[in-house]
């Protein structure tokens, strides 16, 4: 490999990543369109959508993180726990077990329900089907989809803000998060 493909990798590499930001902070600023109240704690929610390390590869697709962290934002905008595990989540864990062995009924019914749920784009055969799997099945998906929630919940992905300059995107607001006693020196940086 010479310096050219190095540069090219990390050029890739780099703009993969500020996509994934930039898919982020849509997600926040449309959210907080959602949920005005909550504008604050929706701006200070970036750290809490970050994919974990074993997902990065999967929650690559743009789709997919896009459901993923509005299913948090929302949480965040509704006041709920975040800690449980998001539809998304639980797609990704459903599809890994059916590469292991054939997805039952109350599998593939709990499967295309959350894939619904996740607002993940219509595909014949999953999106299509889930109104019989409903029908058939209601109480035992409900039943599953609580286990299958707790199974990928996450004890640490809960909002926790130590504290705002101040500032959002380097304009001055009046965050509910502000700490009343810091002030920002030139650089952006607090001083006491």
């Amino acid at each position: 490999m010479d310096i050219a493909d190095v540069v090219a990798e990390m050029e890739s590499a780099t703009a993969d990543v500020f996509a994934a930001i930039g898919w982020a902070e849509e997600e926040i600023a449309a959210a907080q369109r959602r949920w005005p109240a909550r504008a604050d704690a929706l701006f200070h929610s970036f750290s809490l959508i970050r994919p974990p390390d074993e997902l990065q590869t999967r929650l690559s697709v743009e789709s997919v993180y896009r459901a993923y962290a509005r299913e948090l934002l929302d949480r965040v905008g509704q006041e709920q726990d975040t800690r449980p595990g998001t539809a998304v989540e639980v797609v990704l864990g459903i599809s890994g077990a059916s590469l292991r062995a054939p997805l039952n009924h109350e599998g593939f019914g709990l499967y295309a329900r959350m894939w619904q749920a996740a607002g993940l784009p219509f595909i014949d055969g999953i999106s299509d089907r889930s109104g019989h799997y409903e029908a058939l099945s209601a109480d035992a998906l409900d039943d599953a989809e609580e286990y299958a929630r707790r199974v990928c919940r996450r004890p640490d992905r809960v909002l926790t803000v130590d504290r705002c300059s101040g500032q959002h995107h380097g304009e001055p607001v009046d965050c509910a998060y502000a700490d009343s006693t810091q002030v920002v020196g030139d650089e952006g940086e607090a001083v006491a």
